[in-house]
Formats: C-alpha cells, sequence, structure tokens
C-alpha cells in the first residue's frame, strides 16, 4: 500500500488511490471519492479521519460510500488528477464544472478568516479562485456542492486535469469539514 513503506511506518499523508476512478455515467458526471484524492496529513488520525458515510446521508450527492472528517489542521492541500478520457473531448458539451462534496459539523471552526483556494489545471494551463467558506459553514450537518473552478476539453485532446483546495498561507487552525469526494459535471453551455 502507497500509505505504508516498506518498514511498516505510515506515511502521514494520503496518496490518492486511483483504482476508485471511474469513467464518466450516461449524464456524463464523473464521481471521485476523497480516497482517490491526495489529503495532506490524511493519513494522520490526529487530523483526518475515514468514516462511512451512509446513502442517505449522500443520495442527493452522488452517494458516496465514505468520506473524510477534518478534525483539525492548519495547512489545507486536497488534490486530485484526472487523465481527460475520450469521452469527455467527444461529448457534447467539452466544458465542466468541479465540486468539492462536503459538510461542516455543528463543531466545525476556522472558516472565518482566510479563504480557500481551488486550482484547476488542463495540460498546464491554470485558473485560480479564492472562496471564504464561512457561509458554506453556517448551514451546519448539510451536505453542500462547493463549486472548486471549471474546465474545457478541446476535441483531440489527451493529457491531464489536476485540482485541488488549498489553504497553506496563514497558520489559522480549521477543522469540523466532512470531504465526501468531488463531481465533476458537464457545463451547461448556453
Amino acid at each position: 500500500m502507497d500509505n505504508e513503506n516498506s518498514r511498516g511506518y505510515s506515511n502521514p499523508h494520503w496518496k490518492a488511490d486511483g483504482s476508485l476512478l471511474k469513467d464518466q455515467d450516461s449524464s456524463g458526471l464523473i464521481k471521485i471519492p476523497a480516497r482517490a484524492l491526495n489529503i495532506i496529513w490524511g493519513n494522520d488520525p490526529r487530523y483526518w479521519q475515514w468514516i462511512k458515510l451512509t446513502e442517505e446521508n449522500t443520495k442527493l450527492l452522488a452517494r458516496f460510500e465514505e468520506g473524510s472528517m477534518l478534525l483539525q489542521v492548519n495547512w489545507i492541500e486536497v488534490t486530485g488528477k484526472l487523465p481527460i478520457i475520450p469521452s469527455m473531448a467527444a461529448s457534447t458539451s467539452k466544458a465542466y464544472e468541479i465540486f468539492y462534496i462536503v459538510k461542516f459539523r455543528v463543531d466545525a471552526f476556522g472558516w472565518h478568516s482566510v479563504p480557500v483556494k481551488f486550482k484547476v489545471r488542463v495540460n498546464g494551463e491554470e485558473k485560480v479562485k479564492s472562496v471564504m467558506l464561512q457561509h458554506y459553514r453556517e448551514k451546519q450537518e448539510e451536505w453542500q456542492e462547493i463549486p472548486g473552478g471549471d474546465f474545457a476539453v478541446p476535441r483531440d485532446t489527451v493529457g491531464t486535469v489536476e485540482f485541488g483546495m488549498f489553504e497553506i498561507e496563514s497558520d489559522w487552525w480549521k477543522g469540523g469539514m466532512v470531504l465526501a469526494g468531488i463531481v465533476i459535471k458537464p457545463k451547461l453551455v448556453d
């Protein structure tokens, strides 16, 4: 396992399990569970813990079976990578939106002072946006889709889409968030 070295010591950072990535479904939706993401400090139970999610909890938001609960960190870095698959370039949409499926617990803290950056990079071209998550945090114990950026896939493109959620510039501690995964949806184009 990548999250444990040859001497049996655990790596404190969770390394994505790429075997969990699936192709688009018939509606063009791509679901990426939390275990298929890289999470800094995600393999250290002092900071993040893996929890089971009931179907009832996430049935409206992609039916993830497991999530990662952020207990506390002052360095948030959650990243992922997805190969550009032929069906993405052949899709009628060719534009996609990324959503982070999260829930803030009643005891969530630290989301009011510093924005979280969301980055999307397609074959080296990067877009960045900053979002204050406090208003999402105010909706306690509700699953929410937090927009994490968008991207376009030009025809006959090969390569990768990289994306991430970051707050690495402050020393402000944050906690009380559950990350179920990421959903990538075809963007409605007028």
